[in-house]
């Protein structure tokens, strides 16, 4: 069969070479369709076209030939495996074999398959975090008409939200969206509600979860928490435009990781064990750097269109990345880099225009009587928070009427919810002996007398014996005005109503009691204050070494520090020696009524003048200043250490309180 196709086709080749060799003379071989091709082979040796088409023939045969061995060779080991498989079943000694070799494996399979979908599922179940979705069509959506207190914060957030909706104009001139913005601040100050206000106002998607919800216990689950938070996040920017994926508490996951070039030491955490590690992390950084990139689904459909010849749409979605923290510092470096959270907004304390326009926000929203003083409570809250003014007003006060059998809220009311607030649900001790409740009105007293006369452009707002938090008793004063700088001389007036509790009861026992503690260390901050600040000469030393003695020159300086502090006390002693009456009149209102008032101390000290009286304040440098003297004004820490309170028993009361 083979001799009769090959001489069939040298019939052919002979039939076709007489006829290129007729036509020769006469008729040029056609051109190449492409003549840019590369000449083959032929093209370039001189053989006769007989010859050229006997082995263009020989060759299509023997690629024919090659392809059907090929598709032979992987039939057969399936065909051999079929008929030994049916021999084997025909064939009765094996059949009993195979079967029960076939019912232990697929016993095999099945655990196999069970196991991988058990520890699927148990991945996936682990991976899955509470997280908050808010939709623009959600009823529970708020905007910028219900966050109060920061209007130069939501003039500057507006900005961004204008690009966030309509970015054409922004992509024309070549500007690129930024990935994210980082807000700071302390606790309370409303950072995740203007996160959710942006996103309200804007009418997008917000879509929110905590930094802690991306630890695991497990190795590598973090990361999947990673991913499936941001395919959320996506999901919902297609659908609606653009979506803020807000992470609360981001220090959580990514504190620095320690060794970062530009970060610091870190709380990067290690290789498992309920910790959230570097992964999340990691995978954080790669999703913000790759938002732009096209998801899948995008590149199968530019793939089709590129087929079809048009052109693929461009993306019309954004996902904004937002975070929170009180803890900036501890942030890794190479999360707060432009490229990834592009914008740090800092969201402080709100100012007195501020905290006005919350307190009246509120007091919109609950019943309250004639009483109420708005500007008493924004003079009087001068350190509150957003959230502290909130539970104030909403929870304390409310619940205090409530309970009180009343409909409304009076001020009486607001002004002891913000004193729980501050310092605590009253716990007073039962069965004090006198002696003891004694001592603490003495100590309060001379706290009280001290602030009343050194202190005048203050008002004292509350003065009790009775037990709140950790402190015995305490003294709570007011700035009468929002200050934001002041001379150093307040430092010093400072100190001594901070040391006037313990010289109080020098003054009345002759000897000294525990208790002042608190009031120290308070001393002991402001008197740093005034060093740092050049009051007693050029401050070459930290303030450790100055204390041991360590380094040159700081024995002077130390020494000079203890007469400071001896003078500042003798000036006080003599203070309360001025006015010892008053003081014994203060501490037995106290042990009469526990409590009182500004018109309580008004009543029993009389009006204080614009000026202390009855002391003079010491001169403790050799500098030719002293601390009744003019001087520049702190600002920055020295600003936030003369707003805090003088306290013996706790560091953290609210501004200006003496414990007992």
């Amino acid at each position: 069969m083979s001799k009769k196709r090959g001489k069939k086709a040298e019939k052919e080749a002979v039939a076709s070479g007489s006829e290129s060799a007729a036509d020769a003379g006469t008729a040029q071989p056609p051109a190449p369709a492409d003549a840019s091709a590369r000449p083959g082979f032929w093209d370039n040796v001189h053989v006769p076209d007989l010859v050229k088409h006997r082995i263009e023939v020989v060759k299509r045969h023997s690629r024919l030939s090659k392809r059907m061995r090929a598709k032979l060779r992987r039939l057969l080991p399936w065909a051999i495996a079929a008929g030994l498989l049916t021999a084997a079943f025909m064939w009765e000694p094996s059949n009993a074999f195979l079967m029960w070799l076939l019912s232990n494996l697929m016993q095999l399979v099945v655990a196999i398959f069970y196991m991988i979908v058990q520890f699927g599922a148990l991945f996936w179940f682990m991976s899955r975090s509470k997280i908050e979705r808010i939709r623009p069509e959600d009823p529970k959506i708020i905007t910028f008409d219900d966050y109060w207190g920061q209007p130069r914060l939501k003039r500057l957030v507006r900005q961004w939200l204008g690009l966030l909706s309509d970015r054409e104009q922004f992509v024309e001139m070549g500007g690129r969206y930024i990935n994210g913005l980082l807000l700071y601040g302390p606790p309370g100050t409303g950072k995740t509600m203007l996160a959710k206000a942006m996103s309200g106002e804007a009418g997008v998607a917000f879509i929110s979860i905590e930094g802690s919800g991306f630890k695991a216990m497990f190795w590598g689950v973090d990361v999947m928490k990673m991913i499936w938070f941001v395919r959320k996040a996506r999901k919902l920017a297609r659908r609606y435009g653009a979506c803020i994926a807000y992470i609360d508490e981001i220090d959580a996951v990514g504190a620095s990781r320690g060794g970062v070039m530009g970060g610091g030491g870190g709380e990067g955490g290690g290789f498992g064990g309920m910790s959230g590690g570097t992964g999340a992390l990691t995978r954080l950084l790669y999703e913000m750097d790759g938002i732009d990139e096209k998801t899948r689904k995008e590149k199968i459909q530019g793939r089709l269109y590129k087929l079809m010849g048009k052109k693929p749409p461009e993306r019309n979605w954004h996902v904004l990345f937002m975070g929170s923290t009180n803890r900036p510092g501890v942030l890794d470096a190479a999360l707060t880099r432009p490229g990834r959270f592009d914008q740090l907004i800092q969201v402080d304390l709100p100012d007195a225009s501020g905290r006005r326009e919350i307190v009246e926000g509120y007091l919109r929203t609950i019943s309250h009587d004639d009483t109420v003083d708005v500007e008493a409570i924004v003079i009087g809250n001068q350190k509150a928070t957003p959230a502290q003014i909130m539970a104030a007003l909403t929870k304390d006060a409310v619940r205090i009427a409530l309970f009180d059998h009343r409909r409304a809220i009076s001020q009486d009311d607001v002004e002891k919810a913000f004193l729980q607030q501050y310092m605590g649900i009253e716990n007073p001790i039962e069965d004090m002996p006198e002696g003891q409740r004694y001592e603490i009105a003495i100590h309060e007293a001379g706290h009280t007398v001290a602030q009343h006369y050194l202190l005048p452009d203050t008002r004292i707002t509350h003065v009790t014996i009775l037990r709140r938090g950790g402190a015995l008793g305490f003294m709570l004063p007011d700035n009468e005005q929002e200050m934001h700088s002041f001379p150093l001389e307040r430092f010093t007036r400072d100190i001594m109503v901070g040391m006037a509790g313990q010289e109080a009861m020098r003054l009345i026992f002759g000897k000294l009691y525990t208790g002042p503690t608190g009031d120290y260390a308070s001393v002991r901050r402001r008197l740093f204050m005034l060093y740092q600040s050049g009051q007693f000469g050029p401050p070459l030393s930290g303030w450790e070494s100055l204390v041991e003695g360590q380094g040159s020159g700081t024995a002077e300086e130390a020494k000079l520090l203890r007469k400071v502090w001896v003078d500042l006390q003798s000036s006080t002693f003599d203070l309360l020696r001025a006015h010892e009456d008053e003081v014994r009149a203060i501490a037995n209102h106290l042990m009469e009524h526990n409590s009182m008032s500004t018109k309580h101390v008004l009543a029993l000290l009389g009006p204080n003048g614009k000026e202390p009286t009855g002391t003079e304040l010491p001169a403790p440098s050799g500098n030719g200043g002293s601390p009744g003297a003019a001087a520049p004004a702190p600002t920055g820490d020295e600003a936030e250490v003369a707003g805090e309170p003088v306290d013996a028993k706790t560091e953290a009361a609210p501004s200006g309180a003496g414990d007992g």
